[in-house]
């Protein structure tokens, strides 16, 4: 099913640009224009887009968006990325006013980060393949059942990935099991995870860290996973995916 929607189709004036002017408030989104080669048509972002030049301006996010500065900007495309709650009322009114068209896509899963980028790719006029994201499972037998989480605060674990995420997906394709049967992201008690007493607990960051020692006394083997992009859904997944299949592998 079709997760973009277009809200404004035209400009009521012509903007003096170039070329495309497109302000992301998702860092996913973000991730995926720069990886297509575009990134220089962001004119905007929110100060979690990291994949662009800081030098670009913040303008909010999908709850708190400055306005005044957003049409400063003149941007032809906003996108925002979808989620459960409806998407900003009065962005909706401004691309409905021809200010700008607006599109939005879900990102939390395998499949919504492809269309995603497969829709991006039309739009921006984009020489550049589907996204074929593919993992072949591994001969290699894995961990019977995979807990991913976050790192966490000293003494907590920290967010884990459930059911219908990207990194499910991904344990899946690769032939893995993941240990907690709840969609979506869960926050998960000390206590939680020795019931559920997963064969490991891979600890995904995009920075070094340490595991806490709560995590450590429960004595399940833990693998620590450190990769750039693992915690941004975008079209860099696939080199997350296999980086996170060869560490798996070498265990």
């Amino acid at each position: 099913m079709l997760l973009c929607m277009l809200f404004a189709c035209a400009q009521s004036e012509p903007v003096e640009t170039s070329g495309e002017r497109i302000v992301s408030l998702s860092p996913s989104i973000t991730a995926t224009v720069v990886d297509l080669g575009k990134g220089n048509f962001v004119v905007g972002r929110s100060a979690f887009c990291a994949a662009v030049d800081s030098s670009v301006p913040v303008v909010g996010d999908l709850y708190s968006i400055d306005y005044e500065r957003l049409l400063r900007l003149r941007p032809t495309k906003v996108f925002v990325q979808k989620t459960t709650s409806d998407i900003n009322a009065h962005l909706v009114k401004l691309a409905e006013e021809n200010n700008f068209d607006l599109y939005a896509w879900k990102c939390d899963r395998v499949g919504e980060i492809a269309l995603m980028h497969d829709e991006l790719i039309k739009l921006l006029d984009c020489k550049t393949d589907p996204l074929q994201f593919y993992v072949d499972k591994t001969e290699v037998a894995l961990p019977e059942t995979i807990l991913l989480m976050t790192p966490g605060a000293e003494g907590k674990a920290g967010l884990c990935f459930g059911k219908q995420t990207y990194l499910d997906d991904v344990v899946v394709m690769m032939g893995g099991a993941n240990a907690i049967e709840t969609s979506g992201w869960i926050s998960l008690s000390l206590e939680d995870i020795a019931r559920l007493e997963p064969s490991v607990i891979v600890v995904v960051s995009d920075t070094h860290f340490e595991v806490s020692k709560g995590v450590f006394a429960l004595d399940i083997p833990i693998i620590p996973f450190i990769h750039p992009d693992v915690l941004i859904p975008s079209s860099r997944m696939t080199d997350v995916a296999i980086a996170l299949q060869h560490e798996l592998q070498a265990q």
